[in-house]
């Protein structure tokens, strides 16, 4: 048993030089046409680090030629197959421009856009490149409403878009978490502003309540009658519109409270 599976080491370590042998003397091989051929060789057995730098040789010998646009589109897919994101959207999006007629152009667009999905970061990071990926993937769909991609398409534009407005509230709610209420509010505004059907307004309408009330207790007296009536103002949208919100008995904590206070006041 030990022996035959020392064979078969052997036999693999022969392969493996003499695929190595072939490999360096197609990448010496003058012209383009037995690089291509190996090229598409090596990118359909999945060897896309071989496939691509062969691509990567030929891309300037066949520009302009019937060849130049297989050699970019499996150039940009073997980078891509390499989990190399921002090379491939880079080139997926020059075969875009260059081929815009090719019948590969929808595939290469999809990919464009998922290459720089792919590039999209956790929501704790600066999310400029999440913004650019779901541009180019609502741009797809509108393009290609019932292509074969619109239904993973849709997916993944909703998954960004919860990454994104993920950051958007922590940012809003960092202005709370550091004491300044002012701006916690400012900010809540915006957000709901930005993303009216998003599942933290409702957190975001709470915390809302919970600042103003914070401003209110901490204020000179002579302001804080207003300010109480805009923390109750607050409540009052706020359990309009979320009745059974896990949030309900601390906010009305701070409703009767303020109403205690502005009773006081009238007195």
């Amino acid at each position: 048993m030990i022996k035959y599976s020392k064979f078969i080491l052997i036999l693999t370590l022969i392969f493996g030089l003499s695929s190595c042998s072939e490999y360096r003397k197609v990448l010496k091989t003058e012209g383009y046409e037995k690089k291509l051929e190996a090229a598409m060789k090596y990118y359909e057995d999945e060897e896309y680090f071989k496939a691509s730098t062969l691509f990567k040789d030929i891309k300037p010998l066949v520009k302009g030629s019937e060849e130049s646009e297989t050699v970019d589109f499996y150039f940009a897919y073997s980078l891509y197959n390499l989990k190399q994101y921002s090379l491939s959207s880079k080139y997926f999006k020059g075969f875009i421009e260059l081929f815009s007629r090719s019948d590969k152009v929808t595939e290469a667009e999809y990919l464009y856009s998922i290459s720089l999905y792919k590039e999209s970061p956790n929501s704790n990071l600066d999310q400029s490149s999440t913004i650019e990926a779901i541009s180019a993937i609502q741009n797809f769909i509108n393009k290609y409403p019932y292509s074969e991609y619109s239904f993973e398409a849709n997916k993944i534009i909703d998954e960004l878009q919860v990454k994104l407005e993920t950051k958007n509230f922590d940012n809003a709610k960092q202005y709370y978490k550091t004491r300044n209420y002012k701006s916690a509010i400012i900010a809540l505004n915006n957000f709901e502003n930005d993303f009216p059907d998003s599942s933290f307004n409702e957190e975001g309408a709470y915390l809302r309540i919970l600042s103003q009330y914070l401003i209110s207790i901490n204020s000179f007296e002579d302001l804080q009658e207003k300010r109480f009536k805009e923390t109750i103002e607050f409540y009052l949208k706020f359990v309009d519109k979320y009745p059974t919100s896990p949030f309900l008995a601390e906010a009305e904590k701070m409703y009767v409270e303020s109403l205690n206070l502005l009773t006081k006041f009238a007195e």
